[in-house]
């Protein structure tokens, strides 16, 4: 039903305010709308970007992307952890297939 504004609600405290995403989140979810600019980008990312990325990329279902990151991953700690909370086995299956060739990497003598 619809008040005298037209809105469609009652009040103000029935409507969802829904704050709007950030440029980082923006800026990942533009870079994963092309799935291979979005791997081969990943040299020139900047690391602010890795997290929220790496997040957006699990989320949506991003595999080969997600298997990317994790070989590139910036940082000394992936946040596998943080994940956990709405467990998607494929994604962690592939993130962990990432570690996998990362370490496979790192044996081969240079």
């Amino acid at each position: 039903k619809k008040n005298r504004k037209g809105w469609g609600c009652d009040s103000v405290e029935e409507m969802s305010i829904q704050s709007p995403p950030t440029l980082l989140e923006l800026a990942g979810r533009s870079l994963l709308s092309d799935k291979s600019r979005a791997v081969l980008d990943l040299e020139d990312l900047p690391i602010e970007l890795f997290p929220q990325l790496f997040v957006e990329a699990f989320r949506r279902g991003h595999t080969e992307v997600l298997k990317k990151m994790v070989q590139a991953w910036p940082f000394t700690c992936l946040p596998l952890g943080a994940l956990m909370r709405k467990p998607q086995l494929e994604m962690i299956r592939v993130a962990l297939d990432g570690l996998d060739m990362l370490l496979a990497q790192q044996d081969r003598p240079r």
